[in-house]
């Protein structure tokens, strides 16, 4: 069977052959039997798929991108100048999606591309179209994935102002797949709250402005870690493996704040598992006493030397509370974060 990347970047240059012929009319590009992908650097080879096309009755190379790698504008900009030198006609760079903030540096850079079904942008020629006709614009993902909020946290909480961050080690270290890793780097991206830096085939991100205005940005972007609240009188669990002081207790740890007479604690799904099976009897609902348990959407142990959660998630976890004292404390621990 075959993975759907790979399905993908097989059809993206028959979803881009199709769609300009749809938006430009009739038989507007048409596929060269001859190409010299073949003669093309290695790198070249490896980034595109490539075909010599006749677009309008002129010679244009498409640079089809595999996969779904992230590449920065600069990045393209550089090998659609190397591949027209190469192959002596105007570039077109085929993308299956696109953020905003990608469109704008592309069209900054002057780079001609497309995205089949969404818009293409060639000036050289004459040609530019946004949003195919008849469907509702694209709508970007306004909620960051788990992944996505654990690992822009764990930059907050380890990454100095002054370094460029390869986020794959950390992203491992937080229990992410590289694929995983791939979609959350993506959205930190679509999001703007990082840069990409490329070195030679090296990528990074980049943090844009201080690490405060990044917390400030990411705001509305980041949810409650909490996914669900379960509550035991096993107090087996205080002790259990993952667990870390969360919600009041964990605030209670960090300010003035009185310690809560329920305590809280945080852990992930998997480890509230491990837990029921040792013995642990979880009740669905809240009870007046035992400890209550929050079952997080990630990691709590972002911060492995604490015995609390970390700080900036222990703040997106209570910052919708309507306790006074509570948003109080919230102020204090954010203004005490080594920004």
């Amino acid at each position: 069977m075959l993975d759907s990347d790979f399905m993908l970047e097989t059809t993206l240059p028959q979803q881009t052959v199709q769609y300009l012929n749809q938006v430009l009319g009739g038989d507007a590009m048409r596929v060269s039997a001859k190409s010299k992908a073949v003669e093309l650097p290695y790198f070249l080879q490896d980034t595109y798929d490539v075909l010599t096309v006749d677009l309008l009755g002129q010679p244009v190379t498409l640079a089809c991108v595999k996969g779904r790698q992230p590449l920065a504008a600069q990045q393209i900009g550089q090998h659609a100048e190397r591949l027209g030198e190469l192959l002596q006609n105007p570039v077109v760079v085929a993308l299956r999606e696109m953020t905003p903030g990608e469109r704008k540096q592309l069209i900054q850079h002057g780079i001609a591309f497309v995205v089949p079904g969404k818009q293409l942008f060639a000036p050289q020629m004459g040609v530019i179209l946004r949003e195919r006709f008849g469907t509702p614009p694209h709508r970007e993902q306004v909620i960051a994935s788990p992944a996505t909020q654990a690992l822009l946290i764990w930059f907050l909480n380890h990454q100095m102002v002054s370094e460029v961050w390869h986020p794959f080690e950390d992203a491992a270290a937080l229990g992410y797949a590289g694929m995983t890793a791939t979609r959350a780097i993506r959205e930190l991206l679509q999001f703007d709250l990082l840069e990409l830096e490329v070195r030679g085939r090296a990528k990074y991100l980049k943090l844009i402005g201080t690490r405060r205005e990044l917390w400030e940005k990411a705001k509305p972007y980041l949810r409650t870690p909490v996914l669900r609240t379960l509550w035991t009188y096993d107090l087996r669990i205080l002790h259990a493996n993952g667990a870390r002081l969360a919600g009041e207790s964990a605030l209670a740890q960090m300010t003035m704040l009185n310690e809560p007479l329920q305590p809280v604690l945080a852990m992930t799904a998997e480890s509230a598992q491990q837990a029921k099976q040792a013995g642990v009897f979880f009740e669905p609902r809240e009870q007046a006493a035992g400890v209550a348990v929050q079952v997080w959407r990630y990691m709590p142990g972002i911060q492995a030397k604490e015995n609390t959660v970390d700080l900036l998630s222990l703040w997106l976890s209570l910052r919708d509370s309507r306790d006074d004292r509570i948003q109080m404390a919230l102020e204090e621990i954010e203004e005490k974060f080594l920004w």
